[in-house]
């Protein structure tokens, strides 16, 4: 059995948050990174190493939420 290192994770979170930000379902982001870990990196994660990159996923999208928050409060000051 092979396991996922970090970079791997890293691409399937990408993945992930990429499908987020045009569905706004986390269910699809979990199986777009699902999918893209069999169709990119030829192997099939286990549903832990799915969830480590939804969780990285979700991290990512609240920093950008947050980035967009500051930005827009700077343009009213």
């Amino acid at each position: 059995m092979a396991y996922l290192n970090d970079r791997q994770i890293d691409l399937m979170a990408t993945a992930a948050l990429n499908s987020y930000e045009m569905s706004a379902d986390w269910s699809s982001a979990f199986q777009a990174a699902q999918e893209f870990a069999i169709d990119e990196l030829n192997m099939r994660p286990n549903r832990t190493a799915v969830l480590l990159a939804l969780k990285i996923a979700k991290v990512k999208w609240m920093a950008i939420r947050q980035s967009v928050k500051r930005q827009t409060q700077a343009n009213f000051i």
